[in-house]
Parts: structure tokens; C-alpha cells; sequence
């Protein structure tokens, strides 16, 4: 697509950073020197799709292999979808704004069940067949991995695979596998599938015929007889070789924005309900000399200074103490704040409490799950409410304010006793702890079985229960230190039917898709309606997956699926939870059965003996130089915004230029306390989509340095769009006394014309009224404001402006206010400030 029409089509957006690419650490290759094309979807908006951790690992595992090349794309927000509709305009990629459809592989995270109709609409979008069979040819190969491919049913019809289990080595084999195919193959797409079925954890849909029992039960008939169960890929260990160590950095704010490290893969606490807990074992721990180095390098590579630790149960890592130690020993600027989310009380050793006095706190989470310990105890919770409570003082005594506390409705055995738990021990916490600001926040869902869980078979409660069990939590949580938060029981039962479905509910997605069903995982967005449509058009019942306890004789649709994990250890697993009874952690107790290790290459990975790692190699090469405040001076820096810059908002921009500083290798000054932050300042705040030859910034650096030393370093980082024009010492005699500034502006269409300008500017005033942020009504006279308003030719004006009152009056507000512009207009049109 041509350059100038895609600006044009993010200047009508909001957050048009969702779509620009060219973040640093991106990867753009050139297509003719590469053999194979693989698109990462994720099948979400930006924000929440580039703030998974793996895409990051895919992205960074297969651009390190020269012959290909991999591009990400993201579900496009409801704005963009309507713009993109309208031109027929299909999916373009961040990197080469190429199509979707033209790529050979097209790899998709399934990690929700209610993104699902997101991915029918990027496929409608580049006019890609939904259904695999109206796939003819090879490629593109649409393959699917994560969570949700564990019962790959649901999306089997529309998928060609699944990768099932842990994806890093998978990829790489399945692109090795197809570009020997394209060069050596014979062309047919099941000759190809054939060849990827070879491959631990492929499963193809294709190779599996459903059939159907009068009373629907799915059962699938292998067609092959070499290709009747589908093993999970097991990665034996967490190396440096699969860590993306320059992870790109997003320009709209990510939801995550730290460094993320995964410090361990896997749970073996073996809670019953936790799918995650099952499907990812066995526990494999990254070592602490690793973790230092990657968050060494890691922190050069991104500017960062917060960090966080990535794990299902991050507590349980062998050596956190040590670890988090040396991650503060990077220094202020590298490590400011370490996101801790939770620790069990058993814990918190004296050391770990003093070490986390020292940073600066982020969430905090515990997670009783059920109310009462009977029901904790059935859950395999392994969780008392005397270490509940432990943990919840603990907590605000070393400085957290806010604790979540978060609980299921609906869990299997549970009784009325058990939700009037959930009340009495949230409001028992809250009065022993919540003292002065501290507060609590309980979070309420309703339990969703899932497959390859000890409860995979039992029923979900139906829509008026969970209602009516919210309600008793709302009309029975009222308490001034608590705030009560739940997810919708609407998206839960619609979550369910989808984690336990099978192949009869592909013309149900189709369906919710062709009634507009989008983003259905955001509150805003979910559109219940519509789906109790597309459930009635379909004949789909949704008490059929999820209102009914399923017979141990009852064929599951995920049976071919092997997750490691024995069936029988399920079943006893469920057992055990009808007596009540608890299974240990087999980290520190003996082996529970379950099945996964063979404990020669799938085995349990702990670091317990600490390898002493020395101060100064910890902080050699990273840590940012402690200097007195005597050792910086103040900085005048002039920089353009130019191109696809002119999205970046005031905030992304003053992330950019933090992060692009620690970058550049500059050590800057920070403020003091708990929080510190660079002493770094813009002139003016921009609005988005408009350009600039000059801004300035101020920053603090040391004040040795050449300034022609800051521009070549800061050039060498800084996006494409941002150039550094000039460097300076600041001096307060030489700041300029002109309050005036020029702009160009340049519209799409001709819309101003020579006559009503000129009675603009005879007018003796024009005033206007708005609100100021500080929400204070305050009177600005627009003609006062307008210097000189020429043409340059019909379509362009010259327009300069002065401040009102110390306001700096942008061209947009007389565009709209006096001329009558529509908003449409000016955001179409290219604004560029000149002077």
C-alpha cells in the first residue's frame, strides 16, 4: 500500500500507534531474500497482543533464521475494521504492510476463547475462506497454538493444525519443513499436512473424521492408522538460545510495559480447576545466572527499568530472594520496580521481606478461590485461611495499598455455605488489616471447566444461577474497605460453551461473526444478544456444553489430544476432590503420578543449589553511574516529528525519548524518593497527527558530554520520524521571547476560501468558550490569537499564531470553532508546525 493513503487512514483513527510498525526491535526483511513468510496473529488489540510474552519468543526465535521472516498483526479496533471494510483494504502487516493472505504461514494465538470471532474477521478482511476444505491450495497454512489448542475442536473446521504444547522448537521444524516443501514438494496441501503430522504436537483436523451418536456426542475416527493420538511438545529446558533478549518495544502504551522475564514455566501445585496447572507441566525454572544476563542485556536493548516476573506461580522459584536481590543490584534506572504479583505467606522469609521493602510496588494479588477451606480443600487449593490472612498483612505491612483477592462461583461440590464464605472471610480481612487508605478488591467469576482438568467433566452453573449467587455477593460484600468487581455471566457462559465444544459449532462462530459479534472478551464490546441470535439461527444449544455433568463413559472431542497428563490421574484427582482429600506439591514431596515426566529428557528443572553470582559482574556494563547532582547540567535538545511521528501522542513521545535515552548508553539525571524519574521535560505537548521541523526538550545529562556526542547517540536509537536537529546548553538569557508559531496546513480537498478568511481577520474579536483540564470554564478570543492567516495555493494555507493569556491556541480549534470545518476534515488533513 502506498504510504501517504495508510497515514491518511490512521489520521481518522483513534490510537493510530496500533498500526504505524516500525517499533524498535521490529524486524523488516526484505521478501526476496527470504524463503519463507510467517504471519503472527494475535487475535486482539495491540495493546493487549504485544504485551504477550509469546509472541515476543516466536517472533524473535524465527527472525533469527535468515530465510525467514516473520511479521505480526493484530485484530483491528472497531474504527479501523469500518475504515478498512470500506476502502477493501485488507489485514496488513506491522512490518511491510503486507497482505495476510500472501504470506505461506499464518501462525494464530489462541489464547481466549471469546477472541475467537476476531479471527473470522482478519480472515474476512484479506478475503481469506474460512473453512479449511474451501482452502484448496498449500498455502496460505493456517495454523493455531496455545491454550485454547488443547481442545482444538471448536476451530477445527477453519484451521489446517494446532500446534499442541510448547511452540519454540515446533516452529522452527514446521518452517523447515515447508520450505523444503516448497522447493521439493509436489504441491499438495495433503501431502504437506502429512509431512507436518510427522512432527511432535502437530495436530491436523483434517486426519480425523467426526462422527456422531444419537445423543451428539463427538467421537473423531482416525484416517490414518500411524496417526491416532496427537503428544504434546515438550520443551525440556528455559535457555538463553529461546529468550527474546530485544523484545520489540510498543509505541501505543502495551498493558504490560516492563521487561518481562520467565523466570520458570509449569505448576505442580496441581489445583484442580487450573488448566494452565495441567497442560504445562512439568515445572522447568530458567537458572538465576541466566535470568541476570537476559535482564542485563535486555535492559540495554529496551530502556526499561521495570521488570517483571513471569511464572503461574512466581513464589514458588527457587531462588527469588537471590534473584530479586540482583536485579536491584542493577542499579536505579535498570531496575526501579520489580512486578511481584504474589507471594504465598510460607514464603516470605525475613529476606525476602527486606529485599521487598526496597521496591516500588505494583499489583498484588492472592487467590483463595473458594470462600471456606472444605471448598479449598476439594479445589486442591492447598491454601489455609491462616496463611491467607499471613499473607494479606504481610503484604500491606511491607507497603502494598491495595490487595485483589480473587474467587470462583460455581466450583463443583460447592454449597450456599461456601459463597457466604467468600463474604465473611474478604470481610474478616478487611477488618483485622485494611487499616487507614489500604483497601481490598475482590474479584468474582464464575468457575469455566476446562479440558485435561480433573474437572473437565462437570458442569458448568447455568446464567440465573451465577446471577444469583452475584447478587448474594453484592447485597452481602458491602464493607468501606472492600470493592467488590466481577467478570460478566453472560461472557463466562458463552467462554464455556467454547472451552468444552466441538466441530458442530463452526457455523455458530460463522454466525456470531455475520451478526457483528467482535472483541467479545472486552466488556465494551461483548454484545450478548446478538450471540443468543446467532445461538437460535444455529439450532446450537449452550446448555448442551456446559449446564450438564458429562459420564465418565461420555467420548470427549479432545480425546485424541495427549497433554501428558494421565486420564486415570484425573479420575483420581476427581475422586479425591469428592473426598475432600489433597495431593502435594511433588516439588517437595514425592512423585503424584500424574504421568508427564518420563525423568529422563521431560523432567522437573529446579535451581536449589544457589551458584554465587559477584556484585561487580552483576553490575558491570549496566549499572547506570550514581553521580551528585554537581556532575549533570541542563540540556536545550531541538528534534522534528515528522512522517509517521506525527501519531506519536505527548505520553508514547516522552516514552520514547526515556527509553531511547538509557539506550543511547546517556546517563541522565533522577529525581529522588521512592519513584524516581529522568529530569526530562517537553516545551510544548503536541497533539497527535500533527507535524513539526522543531520541538525542544530539556533534559538533564552530564555536563562533560559534546552536544554533537548527544545528537549522534540519541539519532542512533530514536524511531523512524524523529531526528534530533540541534544540541545545546540550556541558558535561560537565550530562550526566545517570540511567542508566535507557523504552521502548514494542507488539506485533503479545497475547503477554506480567500473571502471568509479575510473577514476573519477584519473581525475586532472573536472569543470562544470551553473548559480548562482543571475543568474551569475560561474565555479565549481566537481572533487575538491569529497573526496571519495566507494561501499558498488553493488546497494550502500558511497559518500563524500567538498565545492568549499564556494558551497556545492550535489551528484545528479556529478551523472548527470559526470556519465550521468538520472534525473529519482536519484529520485528514497534514498540519505541520514550521517555526
Amino acid at each position: 500500500m502506498h504510504k501517504q493513503i495508510y497515514q491518511d487512514i490512521l489520521a481518522q483513527v483513534q490510537t493510530p500507534t496500533r498500526y504505524t510498525g516500525n517499533e524498535i526491535n521490529s524486524v523488516k526483511k526484505d521478501w526476496k531474500k527470504v524463503a519463507l513468510r510467517f504471519a503472527l496473529v494475535f487475535p486482539d488489540l495491540y495493546e493487549i497482543g504485544t504485551s504477550h510474552f509469546g509472541l515476543q519468543i516466536l517472533y524473535s526465535i524465527l527472525n533469527n533464521h535468515k530465510n525467514i521472516a516473520a511479521e505480526r498483526f493484530f485484530m483491528p479496533a472497531p474504527d479501523m475494521e469500518a475504515i478498512l471494510l470500506d476502502k477493501k483494504i485488507p489485514c496488513l502487516s506491522m512490518e511491510s504492510k503486507k497482505n495476510l493472505k500472501t504470506f505461506d504461514i499464518i501462525g494464530i494465538s489462541l489464547l481466549y476463547e471469546l477472541n475467537f470471532t476476531n479471527i473470522l474477521a482478519m480472515f474476512s478482511l484479506s478475503k481469506i475462506p474460512f473453512y479449511s476444505r474451501e482452502r484448496t491450495d498449500a498455502f496460505p497454512l493456517i495454523i493455531g497454538g496455545g491454550p485454547c489448542a488443547f481442545n482444538p475442536e471448536p476451530l477445527a473446521d477453519f484451521f489446517d493444525a494446532f500446534v499442541i504444547g510448547d511452540g519454540e522448537d515446533a516452529a522452527v521444524q514446521i518452517s523447515n519443513q515447508v520450505i523444503e516443501f516448497k522447493q521439493q514438494g509436489d504441491g499438495k496441501k495433503k501431502t504437506l499436512l502429512k509431512l507436518l503430522s510427522k512432527i511432535d504436537g502437530v495436530y491436523v483436523p483434517s486426519f480425523f473424521e467426526p462422527e456422531y451418536d444419537q445423543n451428539g456426542f463427538q467421537t473423531l475416527s482416525p484416517v490414518f492408522e500411524d496417526y491416532k493420538i496427537v503428544k504434546r511438545a515438550f520443551l525440556p529446558g528455559l535457555t538463553n538460545d529461546n529468550f527474546p533478549t530485544s523484545p520489540i518495544l510498543p509505541f501505543a502504551k502495551p498493558v504490560h510495559d516492563r521487561l518481562r522475564l520467565e523466570i520458570a514455566r509449569g505448576c505442580s501445585r496441581g489445583c484442580r480447576f487450573c488448566q494452565a496447572g495441567m497442560i504445562y507441566r512439568p515445572v522447568r525454572e530458567r537458572s538465576l545466572a541466566d535470568l541476570v544476563q537476559i535482564a542485563k542485556t535486555s535492559i540495554k536493548t529496551t530502556g526499561h527499568s521495570d521488570i517483571s516476573l513471569l511464572s503461574l506461580s512466581t513464589g514458588d522459584y527457587s531462588n527469588l530472594p537471590q534473584l530479586m536481590e540482583q536485579l536491584l543490584d542493577l542499579g536505579q534506572g535498570n531496575c526501579n520496580a520489580i512486578s511481584l504479583p504474589s507471594i504465598r505467606a510460607e514464603k516470605l522469609t525475613p529476606e525476602l521481606m527486606t529485599i521487598i521493602k526496597k521496591v516500588r510496588k505494583t499489583g498484588f494479588t492472592i487467590a483463595p478461590e473458594a470462600g471456606t477451606q472444605r471448598l479449598r480443600d476439594i479445589i486442591n487449593k492447598n491454601l489455609t485461611e491462616q496463611s491467607i490472612a499471613a499473607t494479606v498483612e504481610n503484604a500491606f505491612n511491607l507497603g502494598w495499598k491495595n490487595i485483589k483477592l480473587y474467587f470462583m462461583m460455581g466450583l463443583p461440590f460447592e454449597t450456599s455455605d461456601d459463597i457466604e464464605g467468600i463474604c465473611s472471610l474478604s470481610k474478616r480481612l478487611a477488618q483485622r488489616y485494611a487499616k487507614g487508605k489500604k483497601t481490598i478488591n475482590v474479584s468474582a467469576a464464575c468457575f469455566i471447566p476446562k479440558a485435561h482438568t480433573p474437572f473437565q467433566r462437570c458442569a458448568q452453573i447455568s446464567l440465573d444461577e451465577t446471577k444469583e449467587k452475584l447478587q448474594y455477593l453484592k447485597d452481602n460484600l458491602r464493607h468501606s474497605k472492600i470493592n467488590l468487581k466481577w467478570q460478566s455471566p453472560e461472557m463466562s457462559m458463552v467462554e464455556g460453551v467454547w472451552a468444552r465444544g466441538d466441530r458442530k459449532l463452526s457455523s455458530l462462530l460463522v454466525k456470531a461473526f455475520e451478526k457483528g459479534c467482535r472483541l467479545d472478551g472486552w466488556n465494551d464490546k461483548f454484545n450478548f444478544s446478538l450471540w443468543q441470535t446467532a445461538f437460535e439461527e444455529t439450532g446450537i444449544d449452550p446448555l448442551f456444553y456446559n449446564s450438564r455433568q458429562r459420564d465418565e463413559k461420555e467420548p470427549l472431542p479432545w480425546d485424541v489430544i495427549d497433554s501428558g497428563v494421565l486420564p486415570d490421574f484425573l479420575k483420581k484427582e476427581f475422586q479425591k476432590a469428592k473426598n475432600e482429600s489433597l495431593t502435594f506439591d511433588c516439588r517437595e514431596n514425592e512423585c503424584t503420578g500424574c504421568g508427564v515426566c518420563d525423568f529422563k529428557t521431560i523432567k522437573p528443572v529446579l535451581y536449589d543449589t544457589l551458584i554465587a553470582v559477584n556484585k561487580e559482574d552483576i553490575t558491570k556494563d549496566t549499572a547506570i553511574k550514581r553521580l551528585p547532582d554537581e556532575a549533570f547540567k541542563k540540556f536545550e535538545i531541538t528534534f522534528s516529528k515528522l512522517e509517521i511521528a506525527r501519531f506519536f501522542g505527548h505520553l508514547e513521545l516522552a516514552t520514547i525519548f526515556h527509553k531511547a535515552v538509557k539506550r543511547a548508553g546517556l546517563t541522565a539525571k533522577y529525581s529522588q524518593g521512592f519513584n524516581p524519574s529522568m529530569r526530562l521535560a517537553f516545551e510544548n505537548a503536541l497533539p497527535v497527527g500533527m507535524e513539526s521541523e522543531q520541538e525542544v526538550l530539556f533534559i538533564y545529562l552530564e555536563k562533560d558530554l559534546a552536544p554533537d556526542t548527544i545528537i549522534d547517540l540519541l539519532n542512533k536509537v530514536l524511531p523512524q520520524g524523529l531526528c534530533i536537529k540541534g544540541c545545546k546548553p540550556f541558558n535561560r538569557l537565550e530562550q526566545k521571547n517570540d511567542n508566535t508559531s507557523s504552521y502548514l496546513i494542507k488539506f485533503h480537498d479545497v475547503c477554506l476560501k480567500k473571502e471568509d478568511v479575510t473577514t476573519f481577520l477584519d473581525l475586532p474579536e472573536f472569543m470562544v468558550k470551553d473548559l480548562s483540564k482543571k475543568k474551569k470554564i475560561r474565555k479565549t478570543d481566537l481572533r487575538k490569537s491569529v497573526e496571519k492567516i495566507s494561501f499558498i495555493d488553493l488546497q494550502t494555507i500558511k497559518m500563524v499564531l500567538k498565545k492568549y493569556n499564556e494558551r497556545n491556541v492550535r489551528p484545528s480549534e479556529i478551523l472548527i470553532k470559526y470556519f465550521k470545518l468538520d472534525e473529519d476534515v482536519i484529520k485528514k488533513a497534514r498540519i505541520k508546525k514550521i517555526t
